[in-house]
């Protein structure tokens, strides 16, 4: 690492633009090191995941046990500061602006990797996830609505996520990655919660799941359009800001990934159902209800399947020991859903900027001029 000369460099008084420079480096240098939702999975989730579903069914407290590999980012934390600081007194243009947001994300995002499975990752995540005043209520409606609709499951056969069946999906993923040459591996991760996760040039594959074929494409949809080709994009941006993502890019990323499946066909009655669950799971998380609570009103009101119900709680509760809040990060896809579909509705041309790299809506008018229409990644 080059951490120390680049923080050095950040405390000189500023001079003109070069002072960013050191800045910019250590911008697209933290977003690839600090790495949230890696840190804060639980060592060996995927059998603790069968404990707590055993559990659930025999009508047990199904308490977590879990334990974290904690990743320290102090020279990571110092630099920062210092880039901060030096933000604070010499930021004069929306860019700079838009730098300074994403390296206090970054500290934040930091302090939350260090603070696995301690009580300050409660307090921590309501900053880093506070409810969006411009979204919120307008996503609790779309989760309470979504939850009421009527549903069935989905019919037909199933392929194990990472069988090596070509209608699966992880053999979906890598013909896509292979498709448009996208500088990605895909490779199975038994601790991931979700079916699929897409990281700094890798996607992950949740294997031994039972896969429907619409899900598996909606999957492959959501992971290849929604977030690998606009990160494949960003890397070829002369702008360190697209590279190292904006505050709260990867949260609106999620919410234009929503809207990508919403005009593929994709977000139907289920798909609705386990996006409204996640997010009302949150809600109730922050309310005070702990692991066993959520899981069980999953199931018990909200008609969840104790597998998913599981799978649901320990995504909210990520980083906690499922007694006190966790991450709580579920709650940003519909109330990023909600202000990226609204802005498109009024600004469409604006997606091209959205799909440049992790960038916010609330970034895209500094970001137009350095992003051009979207074509090959």
């Amino acid at each position: 690492m080059v951490i120390p000369a680049m923080m050095n460099r950040a405390r000189a008084l500023p001079s003109g633009q070069a002072w960013l420079g050191p800045i910019e480096r250590l911008v697209v240098l933290a977003a690839r090191e600090v790495r949230l939702l890696a840190a804060l999975t639980p060592v060996g989730a995927e059998l603790e995941r069968a404990r707590l579903l055993q559990d659930l069914l025999a009508g047990r407290p199904a308490v977590p046990r879990w334990t974290y590999a904690l990743r320290a980012h102090d020279e990571l934390l110092r630099a920062l500061a210092a880039a901060e600081h030096t933000l604070d007194r010499g930021a004069e243009t929306p860019i700079d602006a838009l730098y300074l947001e994403r390296v206090r994300e970054l500290t934040l995002e930091a302090t939350l990797c260090t603070s696995a499975g301690t009580e300050t990752i409660g307090p921590l995540a309501r900053q880093r996830f506070a409810p969006d005043p411009r979204a919120t209520r307008a996503a609790s409606e779309l989760a309470r609505v979504w939850l009421e609709e009527p549903w069935a499951p989905p019919s037909g056969a199933t392929v194990v996520s990472d069988d090596p069946d070509p209608r699966s999906l992880l053999s979906r993923m890598r013909s896509a990655v292979g498709d448009l040459r996208l500088p990605f591996s895909v490779v199975a991760q038994p601790s991931l919660a979700p079916l699929a996760a897409t990281g700094e040039h890798v996607i992950l594959v949740a294997p031994g799941r039972l896969v429907h074929d619409e899900d598996a494409r909606r999957t492959v949809l959501h992971e290849i359009e929604g977030h690998a080709r606009p990160r494949a994009r960003s890397q070829r941006s002369s702008l360190a800001l697209l590279r190292g993502g904006t505050a709260r890019g990867v949260d609106h990323q999620e919410g234009r990934a929503l809207l990508l499946e919403e005009r593929a066909g994709f977000l139907g009655p289920r798909r609705k159902r386990q996006l409204a669950a996640r997010h009302r799971a949150v809600e109730a998380m922050v309310e005070g209800a702990s692991f066993t609570d959520v899981a069980l009103d999953l199931v018990n009101a909200h008609d969840l399947e104790a597998s998913e119900a599981v799978v649901v709680a320990e995504r909210v509760f990520r980083g906690s020991d499922g007694r006190r809040p966790g991450l709580g990060r579920e709650r940003v896809y519909l109330e990023s859903f909600v202000r990226v579909r609204d802005h498109l509705a009024t600004r469409p041309e604006d997606e091209d900027v959205l799909a440049a790299g992790q960038v916010a809506v609330d970034a895209i008018a500094a970001l137009r001029a350095f992003t051009s229409p979207a074509g090959e990644p």
